[in-house]
């Protein structure tokens, strides 16, 4: 039950990526770059327990800490709507978001947050790596485009 009121109170937080889902044609950079910033800061905060977590010395802290933060991460990234645009027709993310920088960080975020997802459900190395890959590609454009 608890777990049922963080999560409805992380989903009401307010974000710098509010709004972005609803939007249909050319999100550039300069708008984005606050809400990209959130998405990053949510990333690395996901990385530190996780890593702890993937070596096996991860304290419940930890644990509760990486869940926090990839619950503030996956609410990022579902009110930019990417997901959707992952799953639809590929001409979306052309007409969504109009910049190759931003385009390629939200990919990169995106595969992040998966395989950070699959290291939470099921630790492991593997997993870990590529997300950490995915995570240092997106800080990349971030810092094209910031």
């Amino acid at each position: 039950m608890l777990a049922a009121i963080g999560a409805a109170c992380v989903s009401a937080e307010p974000t710098s990526c509010d709004g972005f889902a609803e939007r249909k044609l050319a999100i550039n950079a300069k708008e984005y770059r606050a809400c990209a910033g959130e998405i990053m800061d949510a990333l690395d905060a996901v990385e530190k327990p996780l890593r702890a977590i993937v070596a096996g010395k991860a304290s419940s802290d930890d644990r509760d800490a990486c869940r926090a933060a990839y619950e503030k991460l996956r609410l990022r990234i579902r009110r930019t709507g990417l997901e959707d645009d992952y799953r639809s027709r590929p001409g979306t993310v052309l007409e969504r978001w109009s910049s190759g920088d931003v385009s390629a960080f939200n990919s990169a975020a995106s595969t992040a947050s998966v395989q950070y997802s699959a290291v939470l459900a099921y630790p492991n190395a593997d997993n870990f790596a590529q997300g950490v890959r995915a995570h240092e590609e997106a800080r990349r454009y971030y810092r094209a485009f910031r």
